[in-house]
């Protein structure tokens, strides 16, 4: 099938007739691929125009990464889920699992998250600086439903230990053993039962 094709008709269409209702403004040219924002080089399309016309760009030009962005967030804004889109999100996990940010850039993201004032040793828990999630539901956080493995935990409590943090109170009828491991307490049954 000729994409190419289908996505110029598509844009002749738009550009023979009036704008009217609710339309999106759509590079012909991608600006990820060098295009402006000239006149020439927009043109007004109705919202399933607009995402067909990205789907169709991510045809044409299957290994540019900027393509598959703008479909994937395209996708999200209108809570699109089908299989059809499935396939692009996975192709766009694909693509970026080899992306890999320059030198350059990464350290230009640590001195913005640094002025920003998180992640760093300074600035992560500073007192008087509020916690980006404070407020927020616990199923719209990123981790709602993540549990940690036994291991995880142990390293943890270790960790919490080894700086002089007391760890929680452990369940009941349970006491921390070495390395942050949970032991059954001995009760006044097991004692007497042992000494049978």
């Amino acid at each position: 099938m000729d994409y190419a094709v289908i996505y110029d008709s598509l844009i002749a269409r738009a550009r023979g007739r009036s704008r009217h209702g609710y339309m999106e403004r759509h590079h012909i040219v991608p600006r990820c691929m060098g295009g402006s924002n000239r006149k020439e080089n927009l043109v007004y399309l109705t919202a399933k125009e607009h995402f067909i016309a990205h789907k169709l760009l991510v045809r044409i030009h299957p290994n540019v990464y900027g393509l598959w962005q703008a479909l994937i967030l395209m996708g999200r804004l209108v809570e699109f889920k089908s299989r059809i889109f499935a396939s692009e999100r996975q192709r766009a996990a694909e693509l970026r699992r080899g992306f890999k940010y320059s030198a350059e850039s990464r350290e230009k993201m640590s001195v913005s998250a640094k002025a920003r004032g998180r992640n760093g040793a300074k600035t992560e828990f500073k007192p008087g600086i509020e916690p980006w999630n404070k407020g927020l539901a616990p199923e719209e956080s990123h981790r709602y439903g993540y549990k940690h493995r036994d291991e995880t935990k142990a390293r943890m409590r270790d960790i919490m230990l080894d700086k002089g943090i007391r760890p929680p109170a452990p369940p009941k009828g349970f006491r921390w053993g070495k390395g942050g491991v949970l032991i059954p307490k001995k009760t006044p049954e097991a004692v007497s039962a042992r000494s049978l």
